[in-house]
């Protein structure tokens, strides 16, 4: 930067005339009531000199409250992990406040096809998002001074937006994420401030402020929901279904401003024309704003918009007008561009200025908002009455705790779902009546539906900014199928069943039984191991003759010997049924080690488990997402005090407390031979090593895993190269790339990676470039991709030819260790529950198998 310019900008900094908020950020907006403290008076510094924490903002907020005269409230609809509070404040006129709940109630009539549409007199609902990735931080200063600006301006135009209008506005989506930011910012600024894009301001480190507590992009949560902030604001949005939904977003400092509308190969199949010419529609408001203030924006080049994944795109799904904003971010007080220096205060503008805009828009445009949202919704009912499948059944009398948290899911969704009255044979899958649930197609909210249960339709375009395959059925893996006819129902589920878990007949006098079928096992196993209680696994599926009668236990199955504990029988009865309980499950009780059919209780094919102490390495290897969601899977489902080992201390850490070391996927190619050397020992010792993606690409280059990663070996052959026009350089290779796809695998059911499953097809989510060759161990290739092996998602045709027949996960021996490889990420953003029962099982099971050939049972004779 000239050093001219640089005092140009410190003396803009400097500079209280300019810096005050009429001057800058409301250079033509009248009077503003003295009562209500503009947010430099309550904070005691202009917006755009400091990053405010979330608390400050939170209580400028209850101030607005106290002192706006009945124009602001706040609403506190849930916690962060890190006990932040997730605030809405809802700004309308006193008048409306006043019946704020009969015109919520009105409002939601635009769900039934059959009510009158609302009309000019009723409020438009507009939600204004701000930061749900916490490193873009002009949301939060952007947040506090729209408050302000509506709740104290005294123009006949705000007057009237409030009349108009209910405006919703969340100013931190991502409480904790923006807080580790902003206190980075704070803590690394200058006086005066450094533009340089190389200083520390500027570069936050791990995890930087992006995601929230469990390194999760909240941005890509909004339909699997699986974060509580998620959950908080999902449901939330359904008390409303406003008619706009801003979501405030940063980019690279090198950008300008990017809106609405959007590349047309981007936008789903699903939705109507209309509501995406309605973001043309509105796009004149933002570009008028912006214009109006000499700021460069662009439109309709980047950005998906076809997955309800999005917090811009769910709305869409429900028939409002969901934008994307996306500002050029200063990252810090000043930081050069090629455009010059982007200050803070100069993106917290451009934010100000496009949501006033949004308002100015949603008000000239009220009656065809209505319009819009009530034919989307008429719409809906059509498209699900035409649809081939005519409505979806799940659920399995083996996996209660799946099945009730897909339900619960579908409910968060707002879906209308009934129980399946008789049982019920699809596809060759039995639905059991009292364990299986329907979800009709024909109904208002059929998008989300197909969502959920259909696979991707055929898309326009090559190029995706993200994963183009998000079907939740899939990723549950729980039986599912689709129908062709609706059975006949009862009345809606309106709530997940109470499961209270319990010891089916009372106390046992020789073992507790417990099927590995039920997600939650999972959980009731390692209280109990933690609790130091001897549990076994059955590598061979039995009948037993429990206290309730004949009950089938498959592989993996837990056997609870009372003999041989180091605590009484009453103690552990009390342990087993507090194991029932926190997990939700039942387990049997038996007086007899003779089994009905199969292995005995006294079998050496039924083996002790050992606790696993996990270690999981994180920090600057760049697998950031899957360390978070090893990270959450450990703590919040079976809470397991999972131990993270930053990558670059491990050569100061003995391994020697741990049993498994789990490497998600990310760049290992730094480590030092020392290092390596010591995971390798490790290993040979009797570890168990968990490796995700291209770490099991480095494990093979290590010599930990004597196996094979495909080689494109068309990257390496001489030839003429095929010249490509530079203007298609993006469009030629952006395709080549594996964003997300689903692909179906076959999966041995009776290795202890599989422990659990029912059915050999199993699918998997595809992220990457890695691809792992089938072992020439027979044994070892736990699952391997069927000949023709895909189902959703765009991937090129030579792609899918490279995944078919491959491996999805391997298994190696080094010494006395186990290497358990993933080609893919069996934990995939939270949701992948049918692949991350593999990974718990690799945890628990992982150290059992054995790939050598003989019985590792009973002594020879």
């Amino acid at each position: 930067m000239k050093k001219r310019n640089l005092f140009t900008f410190l003396l803009v900094l400097t500079s209280p005339l300019l810096w005050a908020q009429q001057n800058y950020f409301f250079p033509k907006s009248g009077n503003f009531d003295p009562k209500v403290p503009s947010p430099e008076q309550f904070l005691g510094y202009p917006i755009g000199t400091h990053y405010t924490r979330h608390d400050q903002i939170v209580a400028y907020f209850r101030e607005l409250e106290r002192t706006s005269g009945g124009k602001a409230h706040v609403e506190v609809i849930g916690k962060t992990y890190e006990e932040r509070p997730q605030i809405i404040l809802t700004i309308t006129s006193p008048e409306n406040y006043g019946k704020l709940e009969q015109i919520r109630q009105k409002h939601l009539t635009v769900l039934d096809p059959s009510k009158p549409n609302l009309d000019k007199n009723d409020p438009v609902v507009v939600l204004l998002g701000y930061s749900v990735h916490g490193a873009e931080t002009s949301g939060g200063e952007t947040a506090l001074l729209t408050a302000y600006y509506l709740a104290a301006n005294q123009s006949q135009q705000t007057a009237n937006y409030l009349k108009e209008a209910v405006i919703l506005i969340d100013p931190s989506q991502n409480p904790d994420g923006r807080d580790r930011a902003a206190n980075w910012h704070n803590a690394y600024k200058s006086f005066p401030p450094v533009s340089d894009p190389a200083d520390l301001e500027h570069n936050q480190a791990f995890p930087g402020g992006r995601v929230n507590h469990y390194f999760t992009d909240l941005n890509r949560d909004w339909l699997s929901a699986e974060q509580i902030e998620s959950k908080n604001r999902v449901d939330f949005s359904h008390r409303w279904y406003p008619n706009v939904h801003i979501d405030f977003h940063e980019m690279g400092t090198n950008s300008t401003y990017y809106f609405e509308p959007t590349p047309a190969g981007h936008e789903s199949p699903l939705l109507p024309r209309a509501s995406y010419d309605f973001n043309a529609t509105l796009a004149k408001y933002h570009a008028e704003a912006l214009d109006e203030i000499g700021s460069l924006y662009f439109t309709k080049e980047a950005f998906d918009n076809l997955s309800p994944i999005y917090g811009s795109t769910y709305p869409d799904f429900f028939g409002a007008v969901g934008v994307t904003f996306e500002q050029g971010s200063s990252r810090g007080l000043v930081q050069e561009s090629t455009s010059g220096p982007v200050t803070f205060a100069f993106t917290v503008r451009n934010h100000l200025v496009t949501g006033l805009a949004t308002l100015k828009g949603a008000l000239a445009e009220k009656e065809n908002l209505f319009k819009l949202q009530k034919d989307f919704f008429k719409s809906a009912v059509t498209q699900g009455k035409a649809n081939p499948a005519k409505g979806f059944v799940f659920g399995d009398s083996r996996d209660v705790s799946l099945t009730n948290k897909l339900l619960s899911l579908v409910l968060r969704h707002r879906l209308k779902v009934y129980p399946l009255n008789s049982d019920l044979t699809v596809e060759g899958k039995k639905f059991e009546k009292g364990h299986a649930y329907v979800v009709p197609s024909e109904q208002p909210f059929f998008r989300i539906v197909h969502s959920l249960f259909e696979e991707t339709p055929k898309l326009k375009d090559s190029v995706f900014y993200d994963n183009t395959s998000w079907s939740v059925a899939h990723a549950y893996g729980l039986a599912y199928a689709k129908l062709t006819s609706v059975p006949s129902l009862s009345e809606a589920v309106t709530a997940v069943p109470d499961v209270k878990g319990s010891v089916a007949g009372g106390k046992a006098s020789l073992a507790y039984l417990l099927n590995w079928s039920e997600y939650n096992a999972s959980r009731a196993l390692y209280y109990l191991v933690s609790k130091g209680v001897l549990v076994k696994t059955a590598l061979k599926p039995f009948t037993s003759k429990t206290t309730t009668g004949n009950q089938k236990f498959a592989y993996g199955s837990l056997v609870i010997p009372v003999a041989g504990q180091t605590i009484s029988p009453d103690s552990l009865y009390a342990l087993v049924s507090e194991a029932a309980t926190k997990a939700q499950v039942t387990f049997a009780g038996t007086t007899t080690g003779f089994s009905v059919e199969g292995i005995d209780l006294g079998s050496n094919n039924i083996v002790p488990i050992r606790k696993p102490e996990v270690a999981l390495i994180t920090g600057s290897t760049g697998g950031l997402a899957e360390a978070g969601q090893v990270w959450f899977l450990l703590n919040e489902h079976l809470q397991l005090p999972v131990s993270k080992l930053d990558v670059n201390a491990l050569g100061r850490v003995s391994l020697d407390r741990y049993n498994v070391l789990v490497l998600p996927n990310g760049n290992y190619r730094e480590l030092s031979k020392p290092t390596a050397d010591a995971i390798k020992s490790w290993v040979a010792r009797g570890g168990t090593l968990i490796t995700f993606r291209t770490a099991s690409e480095w494990a093979i280059t290590q010599g930990l895993l004597h196996e094979r990663a495909y080689v494109d070996s068309s990257a390496t052959k001489k030839g003429v190269t095929t010249r490509v026009d530079y203007a298609l350089k993006s469009e030629t290779d952006a395709p080549k790339r594996i964003n997300g796809g689903i692909f179906l695998a076959d999966i041995d059911i009776s290795n202890p990676v599989a422990f659990g499953l029912s059915n050999r097809k199993i699918y998997f989510t595809k992220t990457g470039t890695t691809i792992l060759l089938p072992s020439k161990d027979k044994y070892a290739t736990v699952a391997q991709y069927l000949p023709s092996s895909y189902i959703s998602g765009y991937i090129t045709k030579d792609n899918i030819a490279k995944i078919n027949n491959t491996a999805s996960i391997l298994i190696g021996q080094s010494g006395q260790g186990k290497v358990i490889a993933f080609a893919e990420d069996p934990t995939y953003r939270h949701y992948w529950h049918g692949t991350n029962r593999l990974f718990l099982n690799a945890i628990f099971y992982g150290n059992l198998i054995q790939l050598q050939s003989g019985f590792q049972g009973a002594e020879e004779k």
